[in-house]
Formats: structure tokens, C-alpha cells, sequence
């Protein structure tokens, strides 16, 4: 009789480094656009093209900084991380990782009620009840 456990199943690797930051990007941007677009063109009007040019310039910032930090600390919450280093205050460091984490709640609120207005013209349901559904799903999904 055979007591051994057979070996569990392995995950194996389907994206690298390259395709999951390119996943991520290109999430990020085409959520982004997918929602503001309107919105924006709607307050610009004929500058609408500026205020791209002005968005992708901040974004390419932001970009190379976080690429700065992700470099020399290369782990997660690297915002925090380099406050710490930096300044030698973990209260500072605390703050700024709530600051993170403040803003991709507000981000993620943000692409909800986005979509949510999107999905309304649609669908015959209130924008606060498709908020609610699309938090739920994609709460789901993400565990």
C-alpha cells in the first residue's frame, strides 16, 4: 500500500515583468480614459487636446518617480518605505502609506462611478445600485 501524497499542482509563470507592467498600464490608462474622456472634453471643450497634453505630461512625472523609487527600494509600498529611509520618522512613513492607500480608494471610487454611469445607459438600475453590484464583482474577483 502506497501512503505518499502525490506532489500538489504548481502555478507556473504567464506573464513576465514586461507584460504584467504593460497590463497594468495599459488598465490604468484605458479605465482612465474609458471614463474621464467625456467628462473632460465636456468642461474643455476645444482645449480638451491641452488638457490631455497637460494629463500625460503629470503622468510621465509621476512615472519616473515612482520608477526612481520602485529602483532603490523595491518592495512594496516603496512611497513609505522612502519616507522612512529618508527622514527616520515612522509616524511620516505611516502617513504617507495611508496617503497610498487614500488615494487608490479614491481612485478606485472614482472608476466605479465612472463605469456606473456608463453601465446606467444600458442597463434600467440606479448608478448608486450599479456601484454597489460592480464593488461587490470586482471585490470578488480580486480575492
Amino acid at each position: 500500500m502506497n501512503t505518499s501524497t502525490p506532489p500538489a499542482p504548481a502555478l507556473h509563470r504567464r506573464l513576465g515583468l514586461i507584460g504584467l507592467t504593460l497590463y497594468g498600464v495599459g488598465v490604468t490608462v484605458g479605465a482612465g480614459i474609458y471614463v474621464l474622456v467625456g467628462k473632460v472634453a465636456g468642461h474643455a471643450g476645444e482645449v480638451a487636446l491641452l488638457a490631455f497634453l497637460i494629463a500625460a505630461l503629470v503622468a510621465v512625472m509621476s512615472a519616473l518617480s515612482f520608477a526612481e523609487l520602485s529602483s532603490r527600494f523595491p518592495r512594496s509600498a516603496g512611497e513609505a518605505v522612502y519616507v522612512r529611509e529618508a527622514f527616520g520618522k515612522p509616524a511620516l512613513s505611516f502617513l504617507v502609506g495611508l496617503a497610498v492607500a487614500a488615494s487608490g480608494l479614491i481612485s478606485a471610487g472614482a472608476l466605479l462611478v465612472g463605469s456606473a454611469g456608463y453601465i446606467a445607459s444600458f442597463v434600467a438600475l440606479a448608478p448608486w445600485s450599479l456601484i454597489i453590484i460592480l464593488l461587490v464583482l470586482l471585490t470578488t474577483l480580486a480575492i
